[in-house]
């Protein structure tokens, strides 16, 4: 459950031993506590691990890294020391840095806090800036809230995740990326650094084989250190489409032999596929069918919830956080024996993720195209589809720095790695380091950067990627994939005739596909069924009735994310406000 807790309060041991008490599911976790600057310092590792694989201490100065990371090509522990000596908070650009983390450094009486160069990795802070984590619970816990933030109970329902700098929980709220908290006895200080992501279009390169060249030599710089430090502990994460197939190529490339596993069952294409390319290049596969999960008795599904609400820290991104505990233990299952998981997510940085057209566009273009899944009829009159689309709209801009809500198209391009990528794949990232280190290659400021600006004609149709592929490894290249065709292939006539009619229908009718396909109430089973659910929520649902409909929500899975809000707010007795 790797976090760090930094809090003026001096029972901060004993609040976190509360913690622990509730998060039992992490046997063996580590925590150690150190004062600093009249503050108390927490640091909690991972489900597995010690204290002193990520500490380090040279007199009074100390440097701790959480989550997953990799520094000058070293790995924690031993690039600890090297850190701590180079660490300059006037000349910090994450330069060498490579993993979803948050690294704390003391010195000369000062202590830093930054996280990733994308900033996938949240530093929360309390509304009087008494209590900083990483963990959004461990706020919640320390300090006294009071109300849900509506606007981003509407945002987790409608998209699975919270955009900008809000949390469910009115006065929790989140630092800005590549920002660089420095705290002494003086004051508490933020500043926002430029982003180490480069935004630079590159006129010579005319081909698709130049693009993908460029881009295969800057991933280089993400999966050499990833393959040399780990050459027989990596865990990779597989489907039958570009992204895993890419990381896969670069492995490989660089002399890594990975496990690979997959989600599904004998009859899954990506099942059938992952068998054929590891039977081929002689890779061990293991499948995980997590339908095969066996239920828990009603009266011991509380205690799975409560495990589920900390090892997620609150809230899952996309999904409820009901289950009988598949998840949980799916996560930590990837750590068994020292194995290091990597992740395909952020993978269409190469491909044209919003599928929209070659041309100007708007903040509320976007919003239109992806970000209006919801019929109205499901929510109360508290919402505003003006003030939330308002909202999405600023969020947006403050991601990608933009002046006007008007965008070029390489800065729609832009929002899918500093929006999309920050806020929806970095929080899953994030929660991921609470099992364990986890690299996600794609969300690499080393990778993301120059993306924006390739041409489109290269990214659509996943062109480029397929060729990428192609240009590292051939034979991974002509592979059969869930698209029907090998990646580095032609594409047929009528997936691009599709893919063609998807990009061009305008953003005012896809506004609405959402509320057109889901029109037939989806039956709750399993874990949503009410005689699990009634076991630890009310299923009145008092608080979230003030926001939603629950009569009109068709949508199983946004039930289970309405339900999720409703545990959340009763658990710390929060409420809607009136505002």
């Amino acid at each position: 459950m790797s976090f760090f807790l930094l809090s003026s309060n001096t029972a901060l041991r004993q609040d976190a031993d509360a913690l622990d008490v509730a998060a039992l599911n992490f046997d063996g976790r580590s925590s150690r506590f150190l004062p600093v600057q009249g503050m108390q310092l927490g640091l909690f590792g991972p489900a597995a691990g010690s204290a002193d694989e990520y500490l380090h201490h040279e007199g009074d100065d100390f440097v701790a890294a959480l989550g997953s990371l990799l520094y000058r090509g070293e790995p924690i522990p031993h690039c600890l020391p090297r850190l701590l000596e180079d660490f300059d908070p006037d000349a910090f650009d994450w330069g060498g840095l490579i993993g979803t983390h948050v690294v704390l450094v003391y010195r000369r009486g000062r202590l830093h806090v930054i996280t990733d160069g994308l900033g996938a990795n949240c530093l929360y802070t309390n509304e009087d800036r008494t209590v900083w984590s990483n963990s959004f619970l461990a706020v919640c816990e320390l300090t006294e809230v009071t109300a849900l933030e509506p606007q981003s109970c509407y945002e987790y329902v409608i998209n699975g995740a919270v955009f900008g700098n809000r949390t469910p929980v009115r006065g929790v709220t989140s630092l800005p990326a590549n920002s660089l908290l420095t705290i002494d006895r003086e004051r508490v200080a933020v500043e926002q650094r430029p982003s180490p992501i480069q935004n630079r279009a590159f006129e010579d390169l005319t081909t698709l084989d130049a693009v993908a060249d460029h881009h295969v030599r800057q991933l280089e710089q993400v999966f050499e250190p990833i393959a040399r430090n780990y050459p027989d502990s990596l865990r990779l994460s597989f489907s039958g489409g570009f992204d895993s197939r890419l990381m896969l190529a670069n492995l490989l490339k660089f002399g890594a032999k990975p496990t690979l596993f997959v989600y599904g069952n004998e009859q899954d294409e990506d099942v059938r596929i992952a068998r054929l390319i590891c039977k081929a290049e002689a890779l061990p596969l293991e499948v995980i069918d997590k339908d095969l999960m066996p239920s828990v008795d009603q009266d011991a599904f509380a205690s799975e919830t409560e495990k589920n609400f900390f090892a997620f820290d609150g809230w899952k991104v996309e999904t409820p956080l009901f289950d009988f505990g598949a998840d949980r233990r799916d996560r930590l299952n990837r750590h068994v024996g020292g194995q290091v998981p990597l992740n395909g997510g952020l993978g269409e940085i190469y491909r044209n993720f919003f599928y929209m057209p070659e041309r100007a566009s708007s903040t509320g273009a976007v919003v239109s195209t992806f970000y209006s899944r919801y019929d109205p009829r499901a929510f109360t009159d508290r919402f505003s589809e003006t003030v939330y689309r308002s909202n999405m709209s600023r969020a947006m801009r403050e991601a990608i720095g933009a002046e006007s809500d008007r965008l070029d198209r390489s800065q729609v391009e832009e929002l899918y790695p500093k929006f999309r990528g920050r806020f929806w794949t970095g929080r899953d990232a994030q929660t991921n380091q609470r099992f364990g280190a986890m690299f996600f290659p794609y969300l690499e400021h080393a990778a993301i950067s120059n993306t924006a600006r390739i041409p489109l004609r290269f990214k659509d149709l996943g062109y480029l990627q397929g060729r990428m592929i192609g240009r590292i490894n051939s034979r991974l290249a002509n592979y059969p994939s869930d698209y029907g065709f090998a990646l580095d292939g032609p594409r047929p006539p009528k997936y691009r005739l599709k893919t063609y009619l998807g990009t061009q229908r305008p953003h005012v009718v896809r506004k609405f596909s959402f509320r057109l396909t889901n029109r037939q109430h989806e039956p709750r089973t399993g874990a949503l069924a009410p005689a699990y659910l009634s076991r630890v929520i009310d299923l009145e649902f008092p608080v979230m009735r003030r926001l939603f409909r629950l009569e009109a929500v068709n949508s199983v899975t946004q039930f289970g994310l309405i339900a999720t809000l409703e545990y959340l707010a009763e658990r710390y007795d929060l409420d809607v406000p009136d505002d």
